[in-house]
């Protein structure tokens, strides 16, 4: 185990300690094997609390594994740091009993008011930064050692990045994002002492930045207060968790032999009731997974990021006659395609309005659900965990509006104020319904489960010319 009170105190030091986690970084990653009703929590600060890279994955999660009935569990809180983890580790996260936990800390630890622009760097700054980012080694270390004592396996996540080079009308910290490469570095180090998986968001959503900002100066992977990330920001976590930990390989494959009446490959699928006649061929499939639903406030990643396979869902016929031929999953009319096309074999991933992929964005839809409800329930964890966190008075909600009240007084000048308050009031709105809601959750994770069961789809091949 590491020295929890080491500092790096210089760019070679740091240099070093990338080098290291670089060259060794494999060594500590492995995929993670799931198992049925597997309890997933996800730890972190308002990027977590926001949630939207983990509805994502859960919308994988569930349909690329149906049979498990995984369970997640949002368990992000707004500025929260390493300390406000370990306080509240007992009730907001060891009471849920996870078995996996994603563990992203980092862009508060490093304490941003340190690097805040135009700030005269003296001695004493640079060595409270240093010892913030010392903290942040010890505490984080602490948490790993809970976790694990707790069986709850950790997956490491590097924090995200604060982007210092996009061209926006914002406050630029610069410093910001080489204290989190420094995070990022102790975070490589966990997982390679724990021999644990590791998803390095730092290094890739940097390189996002590099190349598409060679474009547009303006362009922001995460949001444009250079901290949070909006949509495509959620979506390229998501699939780098996906990519870096999880069984990314491609959905189905089906080939057939027209000409011989023969099912010559079915991967991760079964086919029944092969007829082939002259003009027709019709069979039934069942796949073992639903496709990757990407719903349409996504369609960015496409331009941005790189293509994924994940989906590849390959309709191969051998032995048809040469001609046009029409498909139809069930009552959908997909497309139509040469001989030789299907010969060479079709991705049906490409078609959106495949009776399996509008089945796979019901379950999205359903993962949605979830998470708004579950960030009803954040709300109140984050009013409570945080700000009540040193309330002493009677457990009423009068006692505790005319403290928050005082508590938001003080605050009054500080940017988060507006925020804070809009948190307040949602939370004496939100506190009364807290177990109609986790009601609500098991429900929607029922029918999240229900929905996502593959079906039997009839494919039909008919000869239009």
């Amino acid at each position: 185990m590491r020295n929890s009170k080491r500092v790096i105190k210089s760019d070679s030091s740091l240099f070093l300690v990338l080098f290291i986690g670089l060259a060794f970084a494999l060594q500590g990653q492995k995929n993670i094997t799931l198992h049925a009703k597997d309890k997933i929590s996800f730890i972190g600060n308002s990027i977590t609390q926001d949630g939207r890279y983990h509805m994502i994955l859960q919308s994988y999660l569930t349909t690329r594994y149906p049979d498990l009935a995984l369970e997640v569990y949002n368990n992000g809180i707004s500025g929260d740091v390493a300390d406000g983890v370990l306080y509240r580790f007992e009730k907001d996260i060891l009471a849920l009993k996870p078995d996996y936990a994603f563990l992203m800390l980092g862009m508060n630890d490093i304490q941003r008011q340190l690097y805040a622009e135009g700030i005269d760097v003296t001695q004493e700054i640079l060595n409270k930064r240093e010892e913030a980012l010392a903290h942040y080694y010890q505490q984080t270390t602490h948490i790993v050692a809970l976790l694990k004592e707790h069986d709850i396996k950790p997956i490491f996540l590097t924090p995200t990045i604060y982007d210092q080079t996009a061209k926006i009308d914002q406050v630029n910290d610069v410093g910001c994002n080489e204290a989190l490469a420094k995070c990022a570095a102790h975070i490589r180090m966990l997982a390679l002492e724990n021999k644990a998986p590791l998803v390095n968001f730092y290094d890739y959503l940097n390189e996002i930045n590099h190349t598409a900002q060679q474009k547009d100066s303006t362009f922001t992977i995460v949001g444009p207060d250079r901290i949070h990330p909006g949509d495509l920001g959620h979506f390229a976590m998501a699939t780098k968790i996906i990519t870096s930990v999880l069984d990314s390989g491609k959905l189905s494959a089906i080939q057939i032999n027209a000409a011989s009446n023969k099912i010559e490959l079915a991967t991760n699928c079964s086919i029944s009731k092969l007829v082939s006649k002259r003009k027709n061929i019709k069979f039934d499939v069942i796949q073992e997974a639903l496709p990757f639903p990407i719903a349409d406030r996504f369609k960015e990643q496409e331009t941005i990021l790189a293509p994924l396979a994940i989906n590849e869902e390959t309709l191969t016929v051998k032995g048809l006659k040469q001609g046009n031929y029409q498909l139809q999953i069930d009552s959908f009319m997909i497309g139509e395609f040469s001989a030789t096309s299907l010969a060479s074999g079709i991705d049906l991933s490409v078609y959106k309005n495949t009776p399996q992929y509008l089945q796979a964005l019901e379950v999205f839809k359903l993962c949605e659900a979830y998470h708004k409800i579950y960030g009803r329930l954040r709300i109140i964890a984050l009013i409570e965990y945080k700000n009540l966190k040193d309330y002493t008075g009677p457990d009423t909600t009068e006692g505790k509006r005319i403290y928050l009240d005082q508590e938001l007084e003080k605050q009054r000048e500080k940017s988060w104020h507006s925020y804070l308050v809009k948190m307040c009031n949602a939370y004496f709105e939100e506190k009364p319904n807290e177990k109609v809601l986790w009601k609500q959750l098991t429900t929607i994770r029922n029918h999240i489960q229900d929905k996502s069961q593959p079906k039997t789809h009839t494919y039909l091949l008919h000869k239009t010319k």
